[in-house]
């Protein structure tokens, strides 16, 4: 191979390493959107979920407010029943 061929042969492997970085690069860029897409839609969830998760948070917390109520009230009306069967 005389100087002539190998700098044909350079020139053309450095327009095909160009070429192919040109391709890797367009690749990165579609990995890249189709990511952010992906994790724009999975923090949406994320979102979701957790607010649905708060407002159960609170409902339970309510019930268990009404609950600790009432529990008291049938106590005290328990108590107030046993105490008229002992006076009668």
């Amino acid at each position: 191979m005389n100087d002539k061929d190998f700098q044909t042969f350079v020139v053309e492997h450095l327009i095909k390493l160009g070429e192919g970085q040109e391709k890797l690069h367009q690749d990165i860029a579609r990995i890249e959107f189709e990511h952010r897409e992906k994790l724009s839609a999975l923090f949406e969830g994320y979102q979701s979920i957790t607010e649905t998760l708060a407002d159960h948070t609170d409902r339970l917390q309510r019930i268990d407010d009404k609950l600790e109520i009432h529990e008291i009230q049938i106590k005290v009306l328990d108590s107030t029943k046993a105490n008229k069967r002992k006076i009668k």
